[in-house]
C-alpha cells in the first residue's frame, strides 16, 4: 500500500495539485473508512465518467471526498464497471473503487421452480427485475433465438431448469437466458445423449408432461411409462396441462380448465391430436428427466389421481372406470 501511496502522490505532483506536504492527507483521505450502518444502493449507468461516478458516490455518502477518488481513479487508468452495487459496512475510498473495478455487484436471487412454465417465468423476471414480460416472452419463443443457441424448437420451453440463480439487477433477457442456456448445456444435455428409444428433444417432452402430472419421484417412472404406452398404441394422451398450455399460447387461459375448453383446438392439446405435444409444456428437473430415461415398463395404460398427490394405475379402461367409481365413493 505504502508503494501506491508514494506513486500516487508522485501522480498528483506532476498533475500540479499537490506537494510532499500532502502526502500524509491524501493517505488518510485514502485509508479513512466510512460506516454505512443502513444498506446503500446505487446504479452505476453504462457511459458515466469517473468525474460522475465521484460525485455520485460523494453525493449518496459512500465516499467522502469526491476528488481524491476522481483523482486516484485517473492515477489507476483502468475502468469502472457499470452495475448496481451496494453497501454496507465500513469502506475506505480505495475499497470502493476496488469494488467497483472488480464489478464486485449486489446480486439477486431468481429460483425456477420445476413446472413453471415461459409465461410463469416471464411474469416472475418483470416482478424481480422489471424486465417487461412481452420482451421477455418475445425472446423466448422466436425460433431464431433457440437455434442461435445451439437448440432445436419452437422456443425455449423445457430449456430453463429449475434452479436458484444469482442475477445482475441490472439484468437483460439475453444474459439470463445465456446463463439458463449455460446450466441446461452442462447438467441436462450428458444425460440425454444417453437416450435411445426417443430422440432428446421428445425425452424433454415427456419429461414435462410427467412434471406436471406428479410431484412424487417414486410415480415419475410409473406416469412415464404409461405415456410411452399410450404413444406406442396411438391413444390420445389427454393431458390437461397440454390443454392449460394451448390455451396460454392463445391469451385464453382464465386459470381454469372446463369442459368446453378441455378440447380446444391446438397441437399442443393431447385430447384432440394424438402423440406429443410439438416442445415442451414446464421446466423439468433432473430426476424427472431421469425417470423418462430409466420409465418402469408396465401393462398400464391409465392413471387416476387419488388426492392431487398419488395416483391409481390401470392396465384397462374398465379397471379405470371403476377406480375412478370406487374413488368418487
Amino acid at each position: 500500500m505504502v508503494k501506491i501511496f508514494k506513486a500516487f502522490l508522485l501522480f498528483i505532483i506532476i498533475l500540479g495539485v499537490g506537494s510532499l506536504g500532502t502526502y500524509f492527507y491524501i493517505k488518510g483521505k485514502l485509508e479513512k473508512k466510512v460506516t454505512i450502518q443502513t444498506s446503500k444502493s446505487i446504479s452505476i449507468k453504462k457511459g458515466l465518467s469517473i468525474k460522475e461516478i465521484s460525485s455520485l458516490l460523494e453525493k449518496e455518502g459512500i465516499i467522502t471526498n469526491k476528488i481524491i477518488f476522481y483523482l486516484y481513479s485517473k492515477f489507476k487508468n483502468k475502468p469502472l464497471k457499470a452495475g448496481y452495487y451496494t453497501f454496507k459496512g465500513n469502506y475506505s475510498i480505495v475499497d470502493v473503487w476496488e469494488k467497483l473495478y472488480k464489478g464486485q455487484e449486489e446480486l439477486i436471487p431468481f429460483k425456477i421452480i420445476p413446472g413453471e412454465d415461459l409465461f410463469d417465468i416471464a411474469e416472475k423476471f418483470q416482478k424481480t427485475f422489471k424486465i417487461d414480460k412481452g420482451e421477455f416472452l418475445a425472446y423466448v419463443f422466436n425460433p431464431v433465438n433457440v437455434k442461435k443457441s445451439g437448440f432445436v424448437g419452437l422456443s425455449f420451453e423445457g430449456y430453463f431448469p429449475p434452479e436458484t440463480y444469482m442475477f445482475r439487477k441490472e439484468l437483460d433477457v439475453k444474459e439470463a437466458v445465456k446463463t439458463f442456456v449455460s446450466f441446461f448445456k452442462k447438467k441436462y444435455e450428458p444425460l440425454l445423449r444417453k437416450t435411445k428409444e426417443f430422440s432428446p428433444y421428445e425425452v424433454m417432452i415427456i419429461a414435462s408432461l410427467v412434471e406436471k402430472e406428479t410431484a412424487l419421484k417414486e410415480e415419475k417412472p410409473l406416469i412415464a411409462g404409461v405415456i410411452i404406452n399410450r404413444l406406442k398404441k396411438g391413444m390420445l394422451l389427454q393431458i390437461d396441462p397440454t390443454t392449460i398450455y394451448a390455451l396460454k399460447l392463445a391469451g385464453k387461459w382464465r386459470g381454469k380448465l372446463t369442459k368446453e375448453n378441455i378440447h380446444f383446438n391446438s397441437i399442443y392439446n393431447t385430447y384432440v391430436y394424438k402423440g406429443l405435444p410439438p416442445t415442451p409444456i414446464c421446466s423439468f428437473s433432473l430426476d424427472t428427466l431421469k425417470s423418462v430415461l430409466k420409465y418402469k415398463k408396465t401393462s398400464y395404460l391409465y392413471y387416476l389421481s387419488k388426492n392431487g398427490k398419488s395416483h391409481i394405475f390401470s392396465k384397462t379402461y374398465k379397471e379405470h372406470i371403476n377406480a375412478l367409481k370406487g374413488y368418487r365413493k
